[in-house]
C-alpha cells in the first residue's frame, strides 16, 4: 500500500466517526419532522435544544470540511490522480462519479457559513438553511460511504 493510500485510510477512519456523530445529531434535530419556525423556536427555548442545533452545525461543518479539504484530495492522490484547488478536485471527483454536482458541493461550503452566521440573526433564514442542510448532510454521509467502498475495492485496507 502506498503512503497516499495509507493516509487515505487514516482519513476514512476519521470520516467514519464524523458520519456517526452527524447521523446521531441529525436524527435528534430533525426528529423525523421538517424544521419549521415554530419548531425551531421551541427547540431554542431549552439548553438541550440549543446544544443540539449547535452540535448539528458543528458536525455538518466538520464533515463537509473533512470530505472536501482532506478526503477527496487524498483519495485522488491514492488513485494516482493529480489534485488542485477545491473546484478542480470537485470536478475530478464528479468525473470519477464520486459526487454528482460540483456546484452543489460549493453551495454546501456557502451553506456552512450561513448556518454559522444566521444562528443568531434571523430565525426564518436559519430554518431555510437547516431545511437545505438536512438533505446535504445525507449526501455528505452517502459520499463518505461510497468513497470507503471504492477505496476497499481499489486498495483494500490491510488489517
Amino acid at each position: 500500500m502506498t503512503p497516499e493510500q495509507v493516509r487515505c485510510w487514516q482519513i476514512l477512519g476519521l470520516v467514519a466517526k464524523e458520519v456517526i456523530l452527524l447521523q446521531d445529531v441529525s436524527n435528534r434535530l430533525f426528529n423525523k419532522n421538517p424544521i419549521t419556525v415554530d419548531g425551531l423556536n421551541h427547540l431554542l427555548e431549552t439548553p438541550e435544544g440549543r446544544d443540539c442545533l449547535e452540535s448539528f452545525v458543528g458536525k455538518f461543518t466538520r464533515l463537509q470540511d473533512t470530505l472536501t479539504d482532506k478526503l477527496l484530495p487524498q483519495y485522488l492522490l491514492a488513485l494516482g490522480e493529480k489534485t488542485g484547488a477545491v473546484l478542480d478536485n470537485l470536478n475530478r471527483a464528479d468525473r470519477l462519479d464520486l459526487i454528482a454536482d460540483p456546484e452543489r458541493w460549493l453551495s454546501m461550503r456557502q451553506l456552512r457559513n450561513r448556518l454559522v452566521h444566521e444562528y443568531v440573526d434571523d430565525i426564518e433564514n436559519l430554518v431555510t438553511a437547516l431545511q437545505t442542510a438536512q438533505p446535504m448532510a445525507t449526501e455528505l454521509m452517502s459520499t463518505a460511504g461510497l468513497i470507503q467502498k471504492l477505496a476497499q475495492e481499489k486498495f483494500p485496507k490491510l488489517s
